[in-house]
């Protein structure tokens, strides 16, 4: 039932009272009017239909004050309109017994008590709501899990890639600048298209009270893994979150998200430090809001001759701190153990470590934000964490055959971007122009015993135009430019262009 049928009903009733309720009879020989008996029943009929709207009323704004807090301003209201019927009940009460009183009948209360029970028995059993509802959760975009105080969200996209590779690469998706094939080529890997929508996402968050904080899941998943050439469903994240802790596999401590630049490849920037890993991390903040974090995570080695042993988990700390503007630079700090088996059976070992220095700079262009970028990640055996040497793998350490041992390699990535907004402006929906250009830098510091044909640097250059219709909606066009520099300075670039479509929801 609705508020105004439910408040109709209400003044449908004191209607009824004030037609029909007589003034209270005076001492006189022959009562004029109904006889009292029937005065009597007509009024214990009244005063319980007027209690039943009552209870009706308390139920119906006790499962509304359930569903959300956002009502209480009708909820006060209804509690006004309760108690001017709760005076109104009292002065029928009062009027009901004198008539009693004149016909020598028994209290009303005692035939109505045990009807009142039964109703505030079942007023305690009824739940908060009803088990079929589906309400609004507690954070933007939820939804209330019917039967539990969790709220559940469902989220994702859909990115449809068009990818025209201009020259000889090793893939076809993507642009992996240490995949341009030096000194020689294969057949079929020059001019060619590629049409993907392998990277589509799908995401589920949980939020459920404990205690005075919530505890907060989240998992989501694409279609970016293979096997033989097939396109399989993978995990990228699936975490657990609650006060300051963090368990599960998400991004690295090691990772800035905050400076993810607006490239629109797949495989991203050659330099940047992206990966995702499982991970056990505390952070706090500090009361200027800025946030300081440590955590132990997977030590996966890759190891150029020798399989990894994994035995130590990377140990990482890290300080954020914010500026003006949404201004922030990021620090962070990693020691770790690269160990290995060789072909021989023996286990070998060396210690690695490096630092990351990160941040960005938003700052106004008339009425328009343009934001600097940049991110610097430099060390020994932490080739894992820049994202082109952990895709061309071998990179954290090499086994020197000789020795048969294990040499930590010393490894440099940057990256500088500038991100430029055109127009923004408005129709149906705000509308955006942008562009971002970016140059990316690898080096690696050979050691005497790699090959010739040894991973030494790389180049990434990148310039994109982007669209926006919706803010859910991105479409831009991106041109993509590397070179790879082997150990001997051998070299060979590769272009691509890349069309790309982006749907969130």
């Amino acid at each position: 039932m609705t508020r105004p049928s439910l408040m109709l009903m209400v003044a449908a009733v004191l209607a009824a009272t004030v037609v029909h309720a007589a003034p209270a009879p005076k001492k006189t020989s022959k009562p004029a009017g109904p006889s009292l008996s029937s005065q009597v029943t007509a009024q214990r009929k009244q005063i319980e239909a007027l209690q039943d709207t009552i209870l009706m009323q308390r139920l119906r704004m006790d499962s509304q004050d359930a569903v959300t807090d956002s009502q209480s301003v009708q909820v006060a209201a209804q509690q006004a309109q309760i108690a001017r019927l709760l005076e109104e009940l009292g002065q029928m009460k009062h009027r009901l017994e004198i008539l009693e009183a004149q016909a020598n009948l028994p209290a009303w209360e005692d035939s109505l008590e045990k009807r009142l029970k039964l109703i505030e028995e079942a007023t305690k059993k009824s739940p908060e709501l009803p088990p079929d509802i589906v309400s609004a959760g507690d954070f933007p975009g939820s939804i209330r899990i019917p039967g539990s105080d969790a709220a559940v969200k469902f989220g994702g996209r859909i990115r449809t890639a068009l990818v025209l590779t201009l020259d000889p690469l090793g893939t076809d998706d993507r642009f992996l600048t240490n995949s341009i094939p030096v000194g020689t080529t294969t057949s079929g890997e020059d001019r060619r298209t590629n049409i993907s929508s392998r990277a589509s996402r799908f995401n589920v968050e949980f939020r459920t009270p404990a205690g005075k904080e919530e505890l907060r899941a989240f998992i989501e998943g694409d279609f970016a893994g293979t096997v033989e050439n097939l396109s399989l469903f993978r995990m990228r994240h699936a975490y657990a979150q609650y006060r300051g802790f963090i368990a599960g596999q998400t991004w690295s401590t090691f990772s800035d998200q905050n400076t993810q630049v607006e490239d629109l490849d797949f495989e991203g920037i050659s330099s940047e430090n992206v990966i995702r890993q499982p991970l056990l991390r505390y952070w706090w903040a500090t009361e200027k809001g800025n946030r300081l974090a440590a955590a132990i995570e997977q030590p996966s080695a890759s190891i150029a001759g020798a399989s990894a042993v994994n035995l130590v988990p990377d140990l990482i700390l890290r300080g954020y701190f914010t500026g003006r503007n949404n201004a922030h630079v990021q620090i962070a700090g990693v020691v770790r153990q690269i160990r290995g088996e060789t072909p021989t059976g023996l286990v070998s070992s060396d210690w690695g470590g490096g630092g990351t220095f990160s941040g960005q700079f938003p700052f106004q262009i008339g009425k328009l934000t343009d934001r600097v970028i940049f991110q610097v990640n430099g060390g020994k055996g932490i080739a894992r964490y820049i994202n082109d040497l952990n895709s061309a793998g071998g990179q954290d350490a090499v086994l020197d055959t000789t020795t048969n041992t294990l040499q930590a390699l010393s490894v440099l990535g940057w990256y500088v971007a500038y991100e430029h907004s055109w127009k923004e402006w408005k129709m149906m929906e705000t509308m955006n122009l942008r562009s971002t250009v970016l140059w990316s830098i690898v080096l690696v510091d050979n050691t005497a015993f790699q090959p010739p044909d040894a991973y030494y640097k790389t180049n990434r250059l990148a310039m994109n135009l982007v669209f926006s219709p919706s803010r859910r909606v991105d479409v831009g066009l991106e041109y993509i430019w590397g070179n790879r520099t082997n150990k001997d300075r051998q070299s060979a670039s590769a272009n691509q262009v890349q069309v790309v479509a982006l749907f969130r929801f």
